[in-house]
C-alpha cells in the first residue's frame, strides 16, 4: 500500500552509518545485518537514535552495483571509527512516499516516486555519468521494527528522494 507522495523541506540531518557496495539483488543478504554492527557501535559509544534505521543509495554503476550506506539518524554529527562513518543528510526539498508492506515489494514505491516526481515537474537531484548514477540522497527509512512487528504486511518505511531544485515548495 502506498500513501499519496508530496514534497517537505528538512533540515540537515546527521547519522552514522556503515558504507557497502552491493550487487541490487544482494541487497536483501548483505545489507540488514549491518544494522545490529551500526547499533552495537552507538551503543558502545553511547550514541543514542535520534530517528530510524536506513538505507541510503548513494549510487548505482552500469554492473548494478549499487554504493549504499546503512545507518541510524543521530542528534549530533559523530566522527564514527572503524567500519562506522559519520554522515548527514543535506537541508532541502524531499520527495517522500509512505511503502506498507513487505520489504521485497518495495520496488514499486520507487517507481511511483519516481513518476509522481516527473509528473510534478520536479527533478531528483542526481548526477548522471556514462552509465553511472549519483543520487543525492535517495533513501529508504525504516519506520517499523520487524522485530516488534512479525507481520511483514504491516512494515512501515518511509522513501524520500532529496530533489535538486531548491525553490521546490511544499505540498
Amino acid at each position: 500500500m502506498l500513501s499519496e507522495p508530496k514534497t517537505e523541506y528538512r533540515a540537515e540531518q546527521p547519522y552514522v552509518a556503515i558504507r557497502k557496495n552491493v550487487p541490487m539483488q544482494k541487497i536483501p543478504e548483505v545489507l540488514p545485518p549491518l544494522i545490529p554492527e551500526v547499533r552495537k557501535w552507538m551503543l558502545k559509544n553511547h550514541i543514542t537514535p535520534d530517528g530510524p534505521e536506513f538505507f541510503l543509495y548513494k549510487s548505482i554503476h552500469e554492473n548494478n552495483v549499487l554504493v549504499t550506506e546503512v545507518g541510524v539518524l543521530v542528534k549530533n554529527p559523530e566522527p564514527g571509527e572503524g567500519s562506522i562513518e559519520g554522515g548527514s543528510f543535506p537541508a532541502g526539498y524531499y520527495a517522500t512516499i509512505i511503502y506498507t508492506g513487505d520489504y521485497r515489494n518495495m520496488m514499486e514505491a520507487h517507481m511511483a516516486l519516481e513518476a509522481w516526481i516527473n509528473k510534478m515537474g520536479l527533478t531528483e537531484k542526481r548526477r548522471i555519468s556514462g552509465n553511472d548514477t549519483e543520487w543525492g540522497a535517495r533513501t529508504e527509512f525504516y519506520l517499523t521494527d520487524p522485530d516488534n512487528e512479525p507481520d511483514p504486511e504491516k512494515w512501515i518505511t518511509e522513501i524520500a528522494f532529496l530533489l535538486d531544485d531548491p525553490a521546490t515548495e511544499p505540498q
